[in-house]
């Protein structure tokens, strides 16, 4: 099963949103402009091939529940699609 592998910033990024913070907060969080959030979030939901943010956080979710199954170490920044 291929993998999609996560960068450090996307890591962050995917886990602050997660947690409930906007944009904006993970931008400052992060010391970036909410733009290249924007364009962070883009790249990965390409990678993923969905088309907005709903679909990004089930593509995630559903790739760490694989993960898990498969015995893996259900991180965001390993991903089996």
């Amino acid at each position: 099963m291929p993998r999609i592998i996560l960068s450090e910033r996307e890591r962050e990024l995917v886990s602050l949103l997660s947690q409930g913070h906007t944009d904006q907060e993970a931008a400052e969080h992060l010391g970036i402009s909410p733009r290249s959030v924007t364009y962070l979030l883009r790249a990965l939901m390409d990678r993923l091939g969905v088309d907005n943010r709903f679909q990004l956080g089930l593509a995630l979710g559903l790739l760490r529940e694989g993960a898990a199954r498969d015995g893996a170490e259900a991180r965001p920044g390993d991903l089996r699609s």
